[in-house]
């Protein structure tokens, strides 16, 4: 998708880029964040992972909303005084690309160090090194690792998708909120985030995977339909009137009936 636009509008790679950099500094507040203040605080409430009921669900609220507050003020920030120009159409997908699309590519690399781990622990003699009340550990590991489904282990990029598409459209929602100057709309970006990350933390203990997958992945495209539409009739309230750079503003030109009438007869 990255190669797709680049080729489309003056701006190249500088939007996708500014997305993968928001992303990744977003996580440098956000993930020592969750570690050392949020969660600890959930814990001292005695609100943890492995939970049910209301304290489930506000620890889903919680994260979910950690997540959306610092990605989407990355987002807000990013619209407003690094991609602050021209009315762009793209622009907002670029970034969503970048923003998205480097959180996938994060995921498969650990996915990929993963595989490559075990791989090595599997092979002959690798385990000699470990004490021995580690060994059978790692070994009934190895072994939970090889018996998850292959449909399964390709729910993860499925998720990644639905996650790409839900950027996309949080970046229309955001962009939109700036050029408009509508907080409102960054505000819904958050709050679709919270829901969407809660709902993954909550139905993940309580649903089948492929049925979470598919929910997810539904809510995610109606996310980035509405956002579009939204976007699609922004462009068009502002994008007519501007004039091109170096050009005065045209103004519209009413043309009545008498004028059409005598300019029948001039030479």
């Amino acid at each position: 998708m990255a190669v797709i636009l680049i080729r489309r509008g003056n701006d190249g790679f500088r939007p996708i880029g500014i997305g993968i950099a928001a992303f990744v500094l977003s996580q440098v507040g956000h993930i020592p964040f969750n570690q050392f203040v949020l969660l600890p605080a959930l814990e001292g409430w005695g609100i943890g992972i492995a939970q049910s009921g209301w304290k489930l669900l506000a620890l889903g609220i919680a994260v979910g909303l950690s997540a959306g507050i610092f990605e989407e003020t990355a987002r807000y920030l990013s619209f407003r005084f690094w991609l602050n120009k021209e009315p762009n159409a793209l622009l907002p997908i670029k970034y969503g690309v970048g923003h998205g699309g480097i959180e996938a590519f994060l995921l498969g690399i650990l996915a990929l160090y993963a595989l490559i781990q075990v791989l090595t622990l599997g092979g002959e003699g690798s385990l000699n090194s470990f004490p021995a009340d580690q060994v059978d550990l790692i070994r009934a590991q190895i072994s939970a690792y090889w018996d998850v489904p292959w449909q399964h282990s390709l729910l993860g990029a499925w998720e990644r998708v639905s996650a790409l598409a839900f950027h996309i459209g949080a970046s229309l929602m955001v962009y939109k909120s700036v050029r408009e100057k509508k907080p409102s709309w960054v505000a819904i970006a958050v709050l679709g985030h919270t829901l969407l990350n809660a709902f993954a933390v909550i139905s993940s203990q309580k649903l089948d995977f492929v049925l979470l997958e598919s929910i997810l992945f539904a809510f995610s495209l109606g996310w980035l339909f509405w956002a579009w539409t939204q976007r699609a009739r922004e462009i068009e309230e502002f994008l007519p009137e501007l004039p091109l750079p170096g050009e005065p503003r045209l103004q519209k030109q009413q043309i009545t009936s008498e004028q059409l009438e005598e300019s029948r007869y001039d030479d």
